[in-house]
């Protein structure tokens, strides 16, 4: 009876984490939609603009248009420039401001019709006004200044930044001008033109938007949005997976909307914490909130402007950190319940064994650090990495559950495929690399008659083991060099330079030249493996072998190789995880290049995870891995017999 009631406790507490784990892990769905406009042409959105109501959208194409548009995608005007449409600023009064690559600033009436334009004599590059028209910023084509305008689009003062601005914007009470600049460097200034901070990004800056509060977010190369408080500290970041291309920023400073190349949405707020996203087709340009923030629109460069409530999203998020404080709390108190009814179960029907525990209790205090750091920067990353692997992963922000899809995806990845192809390659020659050649060594060390001069080769060889692998790898990448390297030298000094060939450039030689590198294959760890396998064997079985006739080649084949079965077995155990994880040497000395002849699945997962920040299929990859090396391993353990089996 009481034995059932403990079953209860435990099944109660293991409910209540699990449910705590679910609460923490729960995302926010993700939906695609309709576009509410495109265009016929299906060109690229340069510009986009709301009204403050968010009634009202402002377009800015490809093809030289600036179109207004009612929220329902219904046309009131389409305005024609001489070239690309650049920017476009929708006023309160119904005004719309728009900036061209044929050089004018135009100010539009409610209807479309031109009330001005002013010629600044080169390509006007970014545009961003107050609501109430009486502020608005330019920057020019390759021109290190901002033009700081009135209403009537005559210049109030020019504020130098000292190089090339690539993206500036005033906040819409007028109090804040946001620029990012060539040198990679992101400023803030008040409405005179004062320097408040300047700061320098990872990345180029591709985009800039600043709210009233001088709350300032980032959009850079490196697939980041940052943000900036008024002050200048970093407020948070949100990693993308692709270049930022557009960043917007709510009136309040609260949350930011961003747009990336791979056609990806995003709404974070002000820490950069993810609370929703969604994926289009082609690559996003533009994004824009309305004033209250309960609408975000977006623009691709196939033409097409979308439209997302997310009204709701935002509520949500501000009491995101009140619900993750919760589930933080939860979960400690959860693990304090485990720990104590463990114990208290241990007590009551286990004594020997905390006796036992506390009798030993200087080695497991000696032990604690270690297994300590065993258990969290390994099981828990590989735990993390399973579980994840069925999530769109966002960490430190909300990811969504999509089961199975990552897996599903790899076999539509042409890089995997291709990877595989060439993995298969690399454990064909890597298995024999990893045993022939260390076996011959061993074996002619083995067979020297002098003591001494066994300990001098195999000392030779040990001491290789100081070179560093990525120094080894550098010079290989030299020696394949095809101006200077050693090969191609060789090659001409010996009358072949016919076949002197740019081995790593050319995708038919580039793995091949990988495979080669590291000739004669001689690793040490499997020489020493090999040698003290041979040493190990009794001289009395070699001595019969010999009485009975028996040659050098006969005991290697019916004595060593049988007796040598448990080092093969660790050997190619560690051969297929060392190739299978790899992906160190071909990322230093090619890239997976050139083109995708060298690429292998580990190196996809590396890029999915640094350069993409994809990290839910980066996870799938490795538990795809994993599995191989488990599945081989199995068999490895099971079909080869050691002389103990």
């Amino acid at each position: 009876m009481e034995g059932s009631v403990n079953t209860k406790v435990m099944r109660t507490i293991y409910s209540c984490l699990l449910a705590s784990l679910l609460l923490f892990l729960y995302a926010q769905p993700i939906h695609a939609s309709e576009p509410i406009w495109t265009m016929e042409q299906g060109l690229t959105i340069k510009a986009l603009s709301i009204s403050e109501d968010g009634e009202l959208v402002a377009v800015g194409t490809q093809n030289a248009s600036a179109i207004l548009l009612q929220r329902d995608g219904t046309q009131r005007f389409e305005f024609m420039a001489n070239n690309v449409v650049t920017g476009v600023a929708l006023l309160n009064d119904g005004r719309m401001l728009v900036t061209s690559d044929d050089r004018h600033l135009y100010m539009l009436s409610a209807d479309g019709k031109e009330l001005w334009k002013r010629d600044f004599k080169k390509m006007i590059k970014n545009l961003s006004a107050t609501p109430d028209g009486k502020l608005a910023i330019v920057t020019l084509h390759n021109e290190s200044l901002v033009h700081v305008l009135d209403e009537q689009g005559q210049t109030l003062r020019e504020i130098p930044i000292s190089i090339a601005v690539k993206s500036a914007a005033v906040s819409p009470n007028g109090q804040w001008l946001a620029a990012g600049a060539a040198n990679q460097y992101a400023y803030l200034f008040n409405p005179a033109g004062e320097l408040q901070f300047q700061t320098p990004l990872e990345g180029d800056i591709l985009h800039a938007s600043v709210a009233d509060n001088g709350t300032m977010v980032v959009g850079t190369s490196s697939n980041k949005a940052v943000l900036y408080s008024a002050e200048g500290s970093r407020l948070g970041e949100l990693l993308t997976k692709d270049k930022v291309t557009s960043v917007h920023v709510t009136h309040d400073g609260e949350f930011i909307g961003v747009a990336d190349y791979s056609g990806n949405y995003y709404v974070a707020n002000q820490g950069g914490e993810l609370l929703w996203s969604t994926k289009e087709a082609g690559a996003g340009q533009q994004i824009r909130f309305s004033k209250d923030g309960t609408r975000l629109f977006a623009g691709s460069d196939k033409g097409a402007v979308f439209q997302y409530e997310v009204g709701a999203v935002l509520e949500q998020g501000k009491q995101a950190a009140m619900v993750k404080t919760v589930v933080q709390i939860a979960a400690v108190i959860v693990f304090v319940l485990l720990a104590a009814l463990l114990f208290f179960w241990l007590w009551r029907k286990k004594p020997y064994i905390l006796h036992r525990l506390w009798k030993s209790k200087l080695a497991y205090a000696m032990l604690l650090p270690s297994f300590t750091l065993i258990i969290i920067f390994l099981y828990i990353p590989a735990f993390s990495g399973l579980i994840h692997s069925l999530y769109d992963w966002n960490p430190g922000a909300r990811s969504e559950f999509i089961g199975l899809d990552n897996f599903r995806r790899m076999a539509n990845d042409p890089y995997v495929t291709k990877g595989v192809g060439n993995l298969l390659i690399l454990i064909v020659t890597g298995l024999f690399k990893a045993l022939i050649p260390p076996l011959i060594v061993a074996e002619l060390i083995y067979h020297l008659r002098s003591k001494r001069s066994q300990y001098v080769f195999r000392t030779f060889f040990v001491i290789s083991m100081v070179i560093p692998s990525v120094g080894m790898l550098l010079v290989w990448q030299d020696m394949y060099d095809p101006n200077i390297g050693l090969v191609n030298q060789l090659l001409r000094m010996i009358g072949l330079g016919s076949l002197s060939h740019p081995w790593l450039g050319d995708p038919n030689t580039a793995l091949w030249a990988i495979i080669m590198m590291g000739f004669p294959f001689v690793g040490i760890l499997q020489l020493l493996v090999m040698y003290s396998g041979l040493i190990a064997i009794p001289e009395e079985v070699i001595e019969a072998a010999r009485i009975d006739g028996a040659k050098s080649f006969r005991i290697i084949r019916a004595i060593h190789l049988p007796l040598l079965a448990g080092q093969f077995k660790l050997l190619i155990v560690l051969a297929l995880i060392g190739i299978i994880q790899d992906f160190g040497s071909i990322l230093i000395v090619t890239g997976g290049g050139p083109a995708d002849s060298t690429y292998v699945p580990a190196l996809q997962m590396y890029f999915a995870a640094t350069k993409f920040n994809d990290l839910g299929y980066a996870s799938a990859l490795g538990v795809s891995m994993f599995a191989i090396i488990m599945v081989i391993t199995v068999i490895n353990m099971k079909f080869i017999k050691t002389n103990t089996d």
